[in-house]
């Protein structure tokens, strides 16, 4: 018992000693040191958690990647770790009303008894919590680009023409239209061209939106759409009118605003129209004294598979039918105005007026037009044929006849009464 007891400071001594010898070793060959992981992605668990609850979170400032994860242990620990063994998470369901942010937990998947302490650059992962809203929008289909010239797009069709978004309330209040867009440059085709364009968000702005930075799902990405391609053509208006006017006036002139427009259909079509009637039942002068002014809707007068090539064009035409006063004016014609139709083969034939140089024409017509008539322009004519049947005849012969003048008015101008000169009909040797 003496012995155990002996030189016990001596031995205590003895024993510190041995511990710090073992200590010393111990922490040469594997001594405790850091070691720091980058870009850490934090495993969000239960996110499900606040869309059964009508709500959505979105991570801010992406806090849910921790900048720098640093493990400290053993030497012989760390030099067997990777980034892949850092297991960072955060529970939806811890998520705190107040500051709305969860905390984050980290671990590693290997040696956890043996890691002495885990430190982190940022511990929680911060949200912006929003009520989860769904809204359908009715889907545009537009087109964009240049058609050779001559053509133009007709009908525009989706196969579906509603989409969903939903998605964090303030940003699908943001959504103000969705397009889907065909580049139709160069098509010439006079058929439909189909093709799968993507579906474009718009703001208010006519800003694009992103759907994934502004965190929106859409139920469809993109959509069938159909355009037809038709060909164009000019066309003159033509109004006409029906009826009588009132007596004593007769229609002048039917003016129309535009004179032409632009028709567009498939090419086998446009050959068919050279013009669009206006249906005279739209334009009955019957009684009218004065000016008839008309807009017309020129659609309905369309041939069918035909359709206007403008589109600022509205479809309506203003038409006005001049009415005028009916007036009559006897004027002078000289003899050397008139002159002898088609002479049968074997016949001279002249006229045998010699003691006239002029001839009396009474003439009717609105007083506009008989005013600007040149009577010196006035040429008549005479019908042999005509002198052969009013004179009762089977065939021309020698002599004497009187023969109607026929002569050749403008429009809106008619002779009142007929006006004959004498001729002579001689064979020829």
């Amino acid at each position: 018992m003496k012995k155990l007891t002996a030189n016990w400071g001596f031995k205590l001594v003895s024993l510190l000693f041995a511990f710090i010898v073992w200590f010393l070793i111990t922490n040469i060959n594997d001594p405790l040191q850091s070691k720091t992981f980058r870009n850490v992605a934090v495993t969000i668990e239960n996110p499900d958690y606040l869309e059964e609850r009508g709500q959505i979170g979105i991570i801010l400032d992406e806090s849910n990647i921790i900048s720098t994860v640093t493990v400290y242990a053993p030497r012989s620990i760390t030099e067997q770790l990777d980034k892949n063994n850092i297991v960072a998470t955060a529970d939806m369901k811890q998520l705190s009303a107040s500051n709305s942010t969860i905390g984050i937990n980290v671990t590693t998947n290997k040696y956890t008894e043996k890691i002495d302490n885990i430190t982190l650059s940022s511990d929680v992962v911060r949200y912006n919590i929003e009520k989860k809203a769904t809204r359908t929008l009715r889907l545009l289909a537009t087109t964009s680009g240049e058609l050779e010239d001559g053509y133009i797009t007709g009908d525009i069709s989706a196969d579906q023409n509603m989409i969903k978004i939903s998605g964090p309330e303030s940003s699908v209040n943001n959504v103000a239209k969705a397009v889907v867009d065909v580049d139709v440059t160069g098509f010439t085709k006079e058929d439909k061209v189909s093709t799968g364009p993507e579906i474009v968000l718009y703001d208010s702005n006519d800003e694009v939106i992103d759907p994934d930075s502004a965190n929106l799902e859409m139920n469809i990405k993109k959509v069938g759409v159909t355009v037809q391609i038709l060909a164009t053509k000019k066309v003159p208006i033509r109004p006409k009118a029906t009826g009588q006017p009132a007596t004593g006036y007769a229609v002048n002139e039917i003016g129309c605003d535009p004179r032409e427009v632009l028709i567009a259909g498939k090419d086998n079509v446009l050959k068919t129209v050279d013009s669009i009637v206006v249906d005279p039942e739209e334009l009955d002068v019957t009684g009218l004294k004065d000016d008839l002014k008309y807009i017309v809707d020129l659609t309905k007068f369309l041939p069918a598979g035909v359709v206007f090539g403008d589109s600022e064009f509205n479809g309506k035409a203003n038409i006005v039918v001049d009415i005028g006063a009916i007036t009559e004016s006897t004027v002078d014609v000289s003899i050397n105005n008139i002159s002898v139709g088609e002479v049968p083969e074997g016949y001279e034939i002249e006229i045998d007026d010699d003691e006239k140089e002029t001839v009396s024409l009474t003439l009717e017509g609105l007083e506009s037009r008989i005013t600007a008539l040149n009577t010196d322009a006035l040429r008549g004519t005479l019908n042999i044929d005509k002198v052969i049947k009013n004179n009762n005849l089977t065939e021309l012969a020698e002599g004497n006849y009187s023969a109607e003048v026929e002569w050749d008015l403008p429009n809106g101008i008619k002779e009142k009464t007929p006006v004959s000169v004498n001729i002579s009909v001689k064979k020829t040797e």
